[in-house]
């Protein structure tokens, strides 16, 4: 179907007619009704381009800052959650940004599609899974690529990522630094974000979180600290 633009002052016909006509420019712009420079524009497009052209920008800006596409990136490689359901989970941190935002931000890391998950498991029908009560938490860490602060000053960050294995509730928080004391901040912050008492948080074996004080605060706390192998 033919698009003209509503603020057009010619039709097509009548660009095609411009293009090839040997008049001045004057006469036909008092012709049509219409400035010389618009002749001047139809004149150098030639009688074969005399469509509308898309007014649609080449490039969109982004709702989200460098960080916050990383941080969607990086969620999204940790719980491999579907779009509506890391929708849900990044707009409670990041509420500015809404799913068509979100899927945008996949599409351009490559990340809009899931890849298949491993069938490395037993067969069906011949093995079981273990069911967890809510309160048994993964906590890990992501680096976030070196970025451009508001400040204008590039320095790397660390995403802190908490997933509870039942509800697949999930936590986060973003800091300079990768150390003990942070990750005792984020524990706790973790204890009082999640409505469920935490029993177990389940980490690598970073040392961050092999630290005594992430120990001490875990004893502190009650729950029981494991690490993966």
């Amino acid at each position: 179907m033919l698009q003209i633009h509503p603020q057009a002052r010619t039709t097509p016909a009548v660009r095609a007619d411009i293009a090839r006509s040997s008049e001045s420019t004057s006469v036909l712009a008092r012709r049509y009704g219409i400035s010389e420079e618009t002749v001047r524009k139809w004149r150098r497009r030639g009688s074969d381009a005399c469509q509308d052209r898309s007014s649609r920008p080449r490039k969109l800006a982004w709702k989200a800052s460098e960080e916050e596409r990383a941080i969607v990136c990086q969620l999204r490689r940790s719980t491999g959650f579907g779009l509506d359901d890391l929708t849900f989970v990044v707009r409670h941190f990041l509420p500015h940004l809404n799913r068509d935002n979100i899927w945008r931000i996949l599409k351009d890391a490559g990340l809009n599609r899931l890849p298949p998950a491993p069938k490395t498991g037993p067969l069906r029908g011949q093995g079981t899974f273990r069911d967890y009560d809510p309160g048994y938490v993964h906590i890990d860490v992501k680096h976030l690529p070196k970025l451009q602060t508001a400040d204008g000053e590039r320095r790397k960050r660390f995403l802190y990522v908490a997933i509870d294995r039942c509800s697949r509730s999930v936590h986060l928080a973003v800091y300079d630094a990768e150390n003990a004391d942070n990750s005792v901040d984020f524990l706790k912050a973790v204890k009082t974000a999640f409505p469920f008492r935490i029993t177990h948080i389940l980490t690598d074996r970073g040392s961050c979180f092999t630290a005594d004080a992430f120990e001490k605060a875990c004893h502190d706390m009650g729950i029981d600290r494991r690490r993966t192998k």
